[in-house]
């Protein structure tokens, strides 16, 4: 709306122009170094770019308008493209957010499955412990050097879940110096040697 008021008046001023300059005594157009025909044309050719220039920009407006189904006379320019700058903010942000709420999905997925797959190998552990143990009750000896060789291969044989307490020092029923009360023999020797 101001646009087109300002155009208006742009016309008003060309024409205002023209009559000033046919109006202005030949002697203060000359000290002007201001020719009539120059100054009118060059003014003339301006308005009339901004003229068109406007009557375009309208006609996009307009189209956009109706593409958006707004009507443009009655929502201005700055109204407009305000309300779709604020609308491209809301949409880059609610597009980071599904961006997050995606990511912790696949987060909580993932879990998900490698906790189902650790209860999955446990339990395979387990199972094969008992096939290992139900053989061995059964007295089926058939199965039982393969079944042995494989424990021996997966390392499951030598695994011990009990936890054993540490040895305090040389105090251990399997050290020699609590099997026998010469088994010093060695540190006095030491010692005697040492005075």
């Amino acid at each position: 709306m101001e646009m087109i008021e300002d155009t208006a008046g742009a016309g008003r001023h060309c024409q205002c122009i023209e009559t000033i300059v046919q109006f202005l005594p030949q002697v203060e157009r000359v000290s002007l170094g201001v020719s009539k025909s120059s100054l009118h044309e060059h003014a003339r050719e301006q308005y009339e770019k901004l003229s068109t220039m406007h009557k375009n920009m309208q006609k996009l407006y307009e189209s956009i308008g109706n593409y958006f189904a707004f009507d443009p006379h009655s929502v201005s320019l700055e109204d407009f493209f305000g309300e779709l700058a604020n609308f491209r903010l809301l949409y880059m942000e609610a597009v980071k957010e599904n961006h997050k709420k995606r990511e912790m999905e696949e987060k909580i997925k993932r879990a998900k499955l490698a906790k189902e797959k650790a209860e999955r190998e446990k339990q395979e552990r387990q199972q094969k412990k008992k096939q290992l143990i139900d053989m061995n009750k059964e007295g089926d000896e058939t199965g039982v050097m393969d079944s042995l060789m494989e424990a021996l291969q997966s390392g499951a044989a030598f695994r011990d879940r009990r936890k054993r307490t540490p040895r305090n020092g040389d105090q251990s029923p399997s050290s020699p110096s609590s099997r026998w009360p010469g088994a010093n023999y060695g540190n006095r020797t030491l010692v005697s040697l040492a005075e």
